[in-house]
């Protein structure tokens, strides 16, 4: 359906619509709820005749990792990609795997790239200095009430919806980044990097964000399934340690990090050119990706 005066009545200049939609908060949801139970018949779209791009496009994105089990696969691939299999159970078996005593303090993050984003049907086009890529399922977090120096107890409340990220990963070059003590760097950032929705589903909507189911296909078989439930840190915490001496804006984009077994690293299997990558999480949908050289 068509919501575009509802969104045009809200939109401040040079702005994305929906950024805007966000950002005039209950009343412009109250509105577009009018429009569409007010609507004719002949107003609604048919999913197929459409392209549906990212759900918004965010000023600014912060990718999380609040997941131990990802972390510790991951080390643990990595570990036996650049040195072996005996050396990487070797490490296991110490706890050197484990994340850093300041990853249980605080949710850390890094800065993404907002240019990369790309629609949840949109080919990932490889780039081309990587031999492995990767996917990684990931619930994401919008942020609908600028706010600074939150509390954890009160970061939630300023999330407007949550939507479905593959933070796509040029994995042998991240490892070799976060080997290095650097990163990451040209292992996340490059063109289509971000994938978003296909649905952006308002707070209320999604009222434990820690319930939710998650399955990755590759080529139609099933490679994994995953669980928000593993997160280490919640969706309020990642909101108040962001907005520490910061102001969030409408629209920002969290990932939360990557689900445990929500990524091929942790099953030492890639993606290549053909490859259709399919993501799903709970009510948020699925994305369906082509792999492109």
């Amino acid at each position: 359906m068509d919501l575009t005066p509802v969104v045009a009545e809200n939109q401040a200049v040079g702005t994305d619509p929906m950024t805007s939609f966000i950002g005039a908060g209950p009343a412009a949801l109250h509105e577009a709820a009018n429009v569409v139970a007010a609507a004719p018949r002949h107003a609604i779209v048919d999913l197929a005749q459409v392209r549906l791009l990212a759900p918004v496009v965010p000023p600014r994105m912060r990718n999380f990792s609040v997941y131990e089990g990802h972390i510790r696969n991951a080390f643990a691939a990595a570990i036996e990609m650049r040195s072996g299999r005996l050396v990487s159970r070797a490490l296991q078996r110490t706890g050197l795997l484990a994340p850093p005593r300041g990853w249980y303090r605080r949710p850390a993050y890094y800065k993404g790239n907002h240019l990369s984003v790309i629609g949840p049907f949109d080919d990932i086009v490889a780039p081309g200095y990587t031999q492995r890529l990767d996917y990684e399922l990931e619930l994401a977090a919008v942020i609908g009430t600028p706010g600074r120096d939150l509390t954890e107890q009160d970061g939630e409340a300023h999330v407007f919806g949550y939507t479905l990220l593959n933070d796509v990963s040029a994995r042998d070059v991240l490892v070799g980044e976060l080997f290095s003590g650097l990163g990451p760097a040209k292992g996340k950032d490059f063109d289509t990097g971000n994938v978003l929705g296909p649905w952006l589903a308002t707070r209320d909507e999604i009222p434990d964000p820690q319930a939710l189911r998650g399955e990755i296909r590759v080529n139609g078989q099933r490679r994994a399934e995953c669980s928000t439930a593993d997160m280490y840190h919640s969706v309020g915490a990642m909101v108040a340690e962001a907005s520490r001496g910061e102001t969030l804006v409408a629209g920002e984009v969290f990932g939360t990090g990557c689900c445990t077994w929500g990524a091929g690293i942790e099953l030492k299997q890639f993606l290549s050119a053909g490859d259709v990558v399919e993501l799903t999480l709970g009510p948020l949908g699925t994305q369906r990706n082509r792999v492109v050289a």
